[in-house]
């Protein structure tokens, strides 16, 4: 299977380090090799593009982050979902599933189809 551009993903990095964080804060190296081992390694985000997404969604009040000893004592900088980020998440699965339904017609080829 071919990797997936940069380009594909870009548009979906916040909604899926959300998704991710909805289940157990994080760190992220963690939050990156959970999307390439979901993924089957497929997608793979650069630790530019997840420490942008995050500078991005801090600021936005989506997520906190907070210091925490690892299991063999590094210190970790991880990623809480806020309140705020759970309705955003809401709000992105919305629109993503309107959004699939359309992309999957024009992609496919199904417009014409009566």
């Amino acid at each position: 299977m071919s990797v997936v551009t940069p380009n594909f993903f870009r548009g979906h990095t916040e909604t899926i380090i959300l998704s991710i964080l909805e289940k157990n804060d994080s760190y992220g190296y963690e939050i990156g090799k959970i999307i390439t081992d979901v993924s089957d390694g497929v997608l793979n985000v650069t630790e530019t593009a997840l420490y942008n997404a995050f500078r991005k969604m801090e600021l936005d009040g989506t997520i906190i982050p907070y210091w925490k000893d690892g299991a063999n004592g590094t210190r970790r900088r991880y990623y809480s979902l806020t309140l705020k980020g759970k309705e955003v998440l809401d709000e992105l699965r919305k629109e993503w599933r309107i959004g699939k339904v359309y992309l999957d017609k024009l992609i496919g080829g199904d417009f014409y189809d009566s």
